[in-house]
């Protein structure tokens, strides 16, 4: 077998023990998704709100939209990676998953993307019952957006899996690395446009939170969606996010390896 063809064969395996995971730990999964129905419940605040007039650019279905948007790229784009190399670091279960043939970061990779069929399956009624409770929701006209969007929502999983490596690695050196990404997530929340669209925040802080990867990770993909930036918009908020992405991901890489001699220097 060639050398590309084993490790498709190799990621594919990945994969399937991903997707057995997931099926084992559904319960798990569903209740990690009721966790994370904040905006959703931003949705009822807003709407409230706009009752009486548009805030901004949006009115009760404009809201509508947008938060059941986020509630659904929020499952799409999410990864646990910070959490399990944590662990795996910490307990020294790392060291086996170094003696594979793949890289324990291609393991992580595979193994959250398996479980995202899943997970999408397990949202989509909330979301479908909230569609009902609001009377539906409006999507970009332009089948050009969606292809973006859909390359956004892509992206946005990729810089959050990155972003985790990155805190992750910082358990080769601190006892509870995972403990930091509490931080990060607290940042997301507030400037990503999770529970307060982006560009209803007061002008200055607009603008910085619009170049942030926070913003990058969540508010643009979401905004793409529902038809809310132009062409030349949506392209310059997919550089913005390829530029996060690569940053990111050389920062990673370099801790990783930085990291995985350190370990080894203890033999772990």
């Amino acid at each position: 077998m060639s050398t590309g063809r084993s490790r498709v064969a190799k990621l594919a395996a990945l994969g399937r023990l991903g997707m057995a995971e997931a099926s084992a730990y559904r319960a798990s999964l569903m209740i990690w998704i009721l966790a994370t129905t904040l905006p959703l419940i931003s949705l009822v605040l807003w709407r409230v709100l706009a009752e009486d007039g548009a805030i901004g650019a949006y009115d009760q279905r404009g809201f509508d939209s947008y938060f059941i948007a986020a509630f659904m790229v929020r499952q799409l784009s999410s990864s646990w990676v910070v959490w399990e190399l944590d662990r795996h670091v910490r307990t020294g279960e790392l060291s086996p998953m170094l003696m594979r043939p793949v890289s324990p970061l291609a393991h992580y990779a595979m193994t959250n993307l398996a479980a995202l069929p899943l997970r999408t399956a397990l949202a989509l009624p909330v979301a479908v019952a909230v569609l009902a409770a609001t009377g539906g929701m409006r999507l970009a006209g332009d089948p050009l957006l969606y292809a973006l969007a859909a390359i956004a929502i892509v992206c946005a999983w990729v810089l959050n899996f990155l972003t985790q490596v990155l805190v992750g690695c910082l358990a080769f050196w601190l006892t509870k690395a995972a403990v930091l990404y509490d931080l990060w997530l607290g940042a997301y929340i507030v400037l990503a446009g999770y529970l307060v669209p982006t560009s209803l925040f007061p002008g200055a802080l607009e603008r910085v939170a619009r170049v942030l990867p926070f913003h990058a990770a969540l508010g643009f993909p979401v905004e793409l969606l529902i038809g809310q930036l132009d062409a030349s918009e949506a392209a310059a908020g997919l550089g913005l996010q390829l530029a996060w992405i690569a940053a990111t991901g050389l920062a990673a890489a370099w801790l990783w390896r930085r990291g995985l001699r350190v370990y080894g220097a203890f033999g772990a």
